[in-house]
């Protein structure tokens, strides 16, 4: 299992929170997300076999979170 941290300036409110985690999930690998709207940071654990964090940074991207 992979990780990856990765900053999310826009991510500043619990509903964004709950948004990019309901985005996250649904990608196929994903095993587990923390989001921190205080940290503006989000946390991804993927099977690096299933997903490329490439995948996880465009669906972020693609849910108004670049």
């Amino acid at each position: 299992m992979e990780k990856v941290v990765l900053n999310v300036p826009s991510l500043w409110a619990d509903h964004h929170v709950l948004k990019v985690r309901d985005v996250l999930v649904a990608l196929e690998g994903v095993e587990d997300v923390y989001a921190s709207s205080a940290w503006k940071q989000v946390l991804v654990s993927f099977d690096l076999a299933k997903l490329e964090p490439a995948a996880i940074e465009k669906a972020l991207s693609e849910a108004g979170y670049s």
